[in-house]
């Protein structure tokens, strides 16, 4: 993993400050949308693999295999692959907050949001062990909205299938440090 400091140093603009830079918890796996998630998985993958079953038991490995093949591919990413998706970009993902810019850093990408909206949500888990915020990026409108708006990406967010259906939401997720995170949020945006 990358020094966050680092890493979010590499990214400043001149005259630009940083605050607070940090990452994920790549140990924190699971979040409240895996409550309907893993049941749902295990349930879609169950059926799959009965399906395979009685494809293979009746010798009929044809055409007609094939969506049944391409289920169990979904079903096994939903099930184990969502999971892989998430640690890797826990643990190549950086956060930073500066005096104008709320930053996620990826290997390939950079997002940002202004640092002095206010239209974020900060979400504890029990005990304030991690801190997640969640900056509202708007709901889309027309076909956007059909195809895998922010209803959308909602639902996916922090859950390894997310960009799959839509944008990814803007969001810091599941940060140790979450008091000092949301201290330099409250202070650059005050």
């Amino acid at each position: 993993m990358n020094d966050p400091q680092q890493t979010a140093r590499e990214h400043l603009r001149p005259d630009e400050h940083l605050y607070w830079a940090g990452t994920s918890d790549p140990a924190k796996l699971f979040s409240g949308r895996d409550a309907f998630l893993v049941p749902f998985s295990l349930l879609w993958t169950s059926f799959v693999a009965f399906s395979m079953v009685d494809i293979v038991r009746n010798g009929s490995l044809g055409v007609g295999a094939i969506i049944p093949i391409v289920f169990s591919i979904v079903g096994l990413h939903l099930v184990f692959g969502r999971f892989f998706v998430k640690v890797h970009r826990k643990r190549t993902m950086v956060y930073a907050v500066t005096d104008r810019r709320a930053l996620i850093i990826g290997p390939s990408t950079t997002r940002e949001v202004p640092v002095g909206r206010t239209d974020r949500t900060v979400t504890w888990t029990r005990g304030r062990r991690h801190c997640s915020v969640e900056w509202n990026t708007g709901d889309p409108s027309g076909v956007a909205a059909f195809f895998g708006g922010g209803a959308t990406a909602k639902i996916y967010a922090n859950t390894g299938l997310d960009g799959l259906f839509g944008p990814q939401v803007f969001a810091f997720w599941d940060v140790r440090d979450g008091e000092e995170l949301v201290r330099e949020l409250d202070r650059v945006s005050g």
